[in-house]
């Protein structure tokens, strides 16, 4: 016949394996979730951003101007995290946008905003036209301060 000490401590270490197992379980399913609002809110940013180079491309390509540019307003972070925004010609006329985490995950958007009689292209690298004024194909955000 078992003792009720050891039957005592048998559930008592029972009883913390279950809160424990269930712990686990709930944080699982919560990482879970906000992965994949966190992809969500990024896919949200590279959809607006190939919208806005779809407005731009009709703005440049529809004007006689050589430079043409755009404000964009975007979120500074996607829930408390730093993310980039990264554009890369595929030829053809078409664009990639990817937004990624600084850390993990990445959305693609493949955009054609080439209409018109002159072509818009991506930038490769970054280009310095002054002293306060650079272009390239890469944004992080927040902006880091130099």
């Amino acid at each position: 016949m078992s003792s009720p000490v050891f039957s005592h401590m048998f559930g008592t270490i029972t009883l913390l394996g279950v809160m424990i197992v269930i712990a686990v379980i709930f944080v699982g399913i919560q990482t879970i979730i906000e992965s994949s609002l966190q992809k969500l809110r990024l896919s949200e940013i590279a959809e607006s951003v190939a919208r806005e180079i779809v407005e731009l491309s009709s703005v440049h390509t529809l004007g006689e101007g050589k430079l043409t540019y755009m404000w964009l307003t975007l979120p500074s972070e996607a829930r408390g995290q730093g993310y980039e925004i990264y554009l890369k010609d595929l030829g053809n006329g078409r664009f990639l946008v990817r937004v990624q985490l600084q850390i993990y995950q990445q959305v693609r958007v493949v955009v054609v905003p080439n209409f018109g009689e002159h072509a818009v292209q991506v930038v490769a690298g970054e280009v310095k036209f002054s002293d306060n004024f650079y272009v390239s194909n890469k944004l992080l955000l927040p902006i880091p301060e130099h």
